[in-house]
Order: C-alpha cells, then structure tokens, then sequence
C-alpha cells in the first residue's frame, strides 16, 4: 500500500518574504510568507521538535494580514496535519487536513526544513534557523528513523 506524504517545498526569500509550496494528493497552497513578526523556519523546527517528543504544536506562515496555521497533533504512531487560515483576526477556518505518520509527515517537513537551512541566505532576507535547535531535531528524527525502522521493516 502507497501512502500518500505531504510535500513542503520553501523557496529562496527575498527581502523578508519566503514562497511556500504545499502539496499532499489533489490538494495544494502556494503563498509567499514574512519572517515578522516571528521567524517561520524556526517556529517550524521547534513544532517539529514537540512534535517527536509527543507533544501538540503549531507554527504559523504570516501573510501580513492573513496568517495560515499548521498543527501537528501526534496521536501514537500517527500524526494530524490541520492548516487553517485567518484574516488576522481570532476565528481560524479549517482549510486541509491530513493523517499520515512519521514518513509521510515529519520526514518531508524536517526533509525540507534541512535543504532550507543549507542555503546561503543574506540577513536582509531572511533569519537563519538557530543550529542548536536543528541538531536537536536530526538527533530526534535520527533516533524516530532508527525506531520506525526497527519495527516496521
């Protein structure tokens, strides 16, 4: 059986704004995000992070004035994918949802996230993720990885 697995792809910023690409089966958002008032990225890898220590997160990609919500709910060995969007106000509307697992969401997220940081980007653009915090995600995901494998192969 094919799983299917989200696809995250984070582009080149440019002077503060980042394009994003999102993609899980027919469903897909593209938007161009900012790094104000928070960092993304960073509040990405820290999601992550709670995330693989079994623990609910969110992180938001701000549109100035619209905001999209990514929440990783980790239930066992599967995990919730829920994006809503907001007009900048309290309400969030629920846009996509999906239930996957360590492979087909952490995996591409943290996949992505690693490219990303690899990238020679200029301060004016964007802020780099703090590398203490990615360290700490690749042990997190080396050590699920060594687990997932055990098991399920």
């Amino acid at each position: 059986m094919v799983r299917n697995k989200i696809k995250l792809n984070l582009g080149i910023p440019q002077d503060g704004w980042l394009p994003i690409g999102f993609e899980s089966g027919e469903f897909n958002l593209n938007f161009t995000t900012s790094k104000i008032p928070e960092n993304p990225t960073e509040k990405m890898c820290d999601s992550l992070i709670l995330c693989l220590k079994g623990v609910e997160s969110e992180f938001r990609w701000n549109l100035e004035p619209d905001i999209y919500f990514f929440k990783l709910t980790p239930n066992g060995n599967s995990i919730n994918l829920s994006i809503s969007e907001s007009n900048g106000s309290e309400v969030q509307n629920l846009t996509y949802e999906f239930n996957g697992d360590f492979n087909s969401v952490i995996l591409p997220m943290y996949r992505s996230l690693k490219k990303f940081s690899s990238l020679e980007i200029e301060k004016t653009d964007w802020i780099k993720i703090d590398q203490s915090k990615l360290n700490k995600l690749t042990e997190l995901v080396t050590n699920k990885k060594t687990a997932y494998n055990t098991v399920y192969n």
